[in-house]
């Protein structure tokens, strides 16, 4: 997962190989969640814009898909 070999890349271009919670929250800090009501009005959840690599990568690690949003 996150080896010295392979670290993540944090905020700034920081290489992390035994990142923080708070390091790893902060990757996850601007994934929006947009609600859509449809014209039969269910709501429809979806990202605004596409996950990273690396915030693929940790959730991956965790198990995770980005389904997990929507």
């Amino acid at each position: 997962f996150i080896t010295p070999e392979h670290p993540l890349k944090g905020a700034g271009g920081r290489k992390l190989t035994r990142p923080t919670g708070q390091a790893i929250f902060q990757l996850f800090q601007y994934v929006n969640v947009v609600l859509l009501e449809l014209p039969d009005g269910r709501i429809q959840r979806s990202l605004d814009r596409s996950l990273t690599p690396e915030q693929r990568r940790i959730l991956q690690g965790l198990g995770l898909d980005e389904s997990i949003y929507v």
